[in-house]
């Protein structure tokens, strides 16, 4: 063979090698790129979008339990579909439903429990999209320290009538709740002896300027205004709600006219999706798959029940 030929051989064999190695690493690298591209179309193809081909106007109103979650996603959702607007109005949870079956609203979230609920008029189908561990709270300038279970049920039933029977001060005991009816939300008085609001943030007010006062609020609104009791002598945190030491909390519902509103339709549907209860998780709150196996001690879901002792 002349040196021309064996020196044409030699790069030859040369490029070869470089091919057989540089194609493979190519192609492993493009990879990840391939794997979005399939996902991308996989997502496309099988339609889970809920929002996919929808336009229009979603009105959301009720609670304010969840509403931090889900204006997130209301962002979120409106800047994916130009064609999608939804507003957001707090007017708590009774007259929020009251909207939704007189076609005012299409959405309500709301925070009881939906056996609490009187059926007036138009049916309404109740979705659970997430858990809102609850905290047990009074005004800064009580001097009760941690409560049973027993004692709660007592100062919320009313039979306590003075926060010295339980360890406080010598003034009067004044139980605070969310009203439950869509007749008469927030009027005081609604039980003999107790306070009702229509929403948390009433409730929160209150609590801020009458040390008399106690009620309950998720616990992602604690601040310096409120000073959290211990329940059973564990006082209220995340950590100690999921390990399951401190046990109050309700189930985060929204109420919709089923078969009336696709956008109200979707947008449960994307709340109860993976995007929607990690937004809930980033807020605060708990997601579903999380739900506690035990009950909450304190039927924070249900003021009647509360208002009752039980």
């Amino acid at each position: 063979m002349n040196p021309l030929s064996s020196t044409f051989m030699k790069k030859r064999s040369s490029i070869s090698s470089i091919a057989t190695w540089t194609l493979p690493r190519a192609a492993m690298l493009l990879l990840p790129l391939l794997a979005i591209f399939l996902c991308s179309v996989r997502v496309a193809v099988s339609g889970t979008d809920p929002f996919a081909g929808l336009s229009g106007e979603l009105r959301i109103v009720g609670s304010d339990l969840g509403l931090a979650a889900v204006r997130e996603a209301a962002g979120k959702i409106m800047a994916a579909h130009p064609g999608i607007t939804i507003t957001c109005i707090m007017t708590g949870a009774g007259t929020g439903n009251r909207w939704v079956r007189l076609h005012q609203a299409d959405l309500c979230l709301y925070d009881r429990d939906p056996g609490d609920t009187p059926h007036l008029g138009i049916p309404l189908t109740y979705v659970p999209y997430g858990v809102d561990p609850v905290a047990v709270v009074v005004n800064p300038l009580n001097t009760v320290g941690p409560l049973s279970v027993s004692q709660l049920r007592q100062i919320f039933g009313n039979r306590s009538k003075s926060w010295n029977e339980v360890g406080g001060g010598a003034y009067p005991v004044l139980p605070m709740f969310l009203e439950a009816s869509e007749r008469e939300e927030g009027k005081p008085d609604t039980w003999p002896g107790n306070f009702s609001v229509s929403s948390q943030p009433a409730m929160l007010f209150t609590l801020a300027r009458n040390k008399e006062s106690v009620g309950y609020v998720s616990l992602r609104s604690l601040d310096a205004s409120l000073k959290p009791v211990a329940v059973d002598g564990v006082m209220p945190d995340r950590g100690a709600f999921l390990s399951g030491r401190y046990r109050v909390y309700r189930i985060m519902y929204a109420s919709l006219e089923e078969g009336r509103s696709q956008l109200a339709k979707a947008f449960m549907e994307y709340m109860t999706g993976p995007e929607g209860q990690i937004l809930l998780n980033a807020t605060g709150y708990v997601p579903l798959a999380e739900k506690p196996i035990w009950e909450s001690v304190l039927p924070v879901a249900f003021p009647n029940r509360l208002a009752e002792g039980h």
